[in-house]
């Protein structure tokens, strides 16, 4: 099976491997993290779980797969979206705040941070990173996010916070814009989070 083609992966677990996914996952990690999206290979993916490569297609699919499962559960683990319910945006943590804060956090958390910021290095030049990229976004934060926010334009108000979100890191850790490479992340959340909060759940202009 090539990594770039594929069928789609079998979600049931073989009897005794409760916790195989799990391992591959922390083996791709720190093989995305290490070599990047493009240069990384299922085989050594495999060969870091200690498992034959036929398993990690089974149970996730092609590389592509692989790491959109790897970005799906990251975002899971730090609160998305559910930071974004029932907090006023006129409170020091407010929802753009939280937001930016928990994105940046894990952009600079050792295991997922690099790979990430990998991807998105190569979203000009490759288009299997621009694909996994648009696939996360549609599914996995417009769909998630825009039923949780005020009509009309729900969806718009996605698409205009996720903007300032990519702006912001790839100023800061593609470009390292050092006016903004060298601020703590509380101090990107006070200045940016109210302008994440407008695009969310403020006025954004005439329907």
């Amino acid at each position: 099976m090539s990594e770039q083609q594929g069928s789609t992966p079998r979600r049931g677990r073989r009897p005794g491997d409760e916790a195989m996914p799990e391992k591959i996952m922390d083996a791709a990690a720190a093989e995305f993290a290490e070599r990047g999206y493009q240069a990384a290979t299922m085989r050594r993916i495999a060969a870091a779980a200690g498992v034959d490569p036929k398993l990690v297609h089974y149970y996730f699919g092609t590389k592509e797969q692989l790491f959109t499962a790897m970005i799906e559960a990251a975002f899971r683990s730090w609160g998305f979206p559910e930071m974004l319910a029932d907090r006023p945006a006129d409170t020091p943590d407010s929802t753009g705040a939280r937001y930016l804060t928990a994105v940046l956090t894990m952009l600079e958390h050792p295991g997922m941070g690099p790979a990430f910021i990998g991807l998105l290095r190569n979203l000009g030049t490759h288009e299997e990173s621009r694909r996994i990229f648009v696939s996360f976004v549609s599914t996995q934060l417009i769909s998630r996010l825009a039923p949780m926010l005020p009509e009309p334009l729900s969806e718009t108000r996605v698409a205009l916070a996720g903007s300032q979100m990519l702006g912001l890191v790839f100023a800061r850790y593609i470009l390292r814009l050092p006016e903004l490479a060298e601020l703590s992340i509380p101090d990107l959340a006070a200045a940016i989070g109210p302008t994440i909060d407008r695009y969310l759940i403020g006025d954004i202009g005439p329907a």
